[in-house]
């Protein structure tokens, strides 16, 4: 087989890939027992805020990173990411005036941000 169509086959692989989505937002809840919950996704970040992208879509996930997880440096922007923890009702006491840009109901708040394994890529 041609060089050129085996690199065409894996980038039309890879592409499929990063676009396979990582986690369902519709189907994401708060647990009574604040569960933690370890998503990976798309990760944009400002300052302490984020957005948590599953897929190649515009739908998101919306939090903020906790003290325990720090700031991670701006190069991590639009990168794929693992964040943990807690899932909160977006509005409701615990998720404070945190905001919710993405508009799901939901609030991550992370206390860990790594960078997955490549084979889970």
């Amino acid at each position: 087989m041609p060089r050129h169509v085996l690199l065409m086959a894996s980038l039309m692989a890879l592409a499929a890939c990063a676009s396979t989505p990582t986690f369902d937002i519709a189907k994401l809840q708060p647990t009574p027992d604040a569960d933690q919950a370890t998503l990976t996704g798309r990760f944009e970040v400002n300052g302490r805020q984020f957005r948590l992208y599953p897929g190649s879509g515009d739908a998101c996930l919306a939090g903020a990173l906790t003290s325990l997880a720090g700031i991670p440096p701006l190069e991590y922007s639009n990168r794929q990411m693992t964040l943990s923890g807690r899932l909160l009702t977006a509005g409701g006491e615990e998720a404070g005036s945190l905001a919710d840009p993405c508009g799901s109901g939901l609030i991550l708040l992370a206390d860990e941000v790594t960078v997955p394994d490549a084979a889970s890529n």
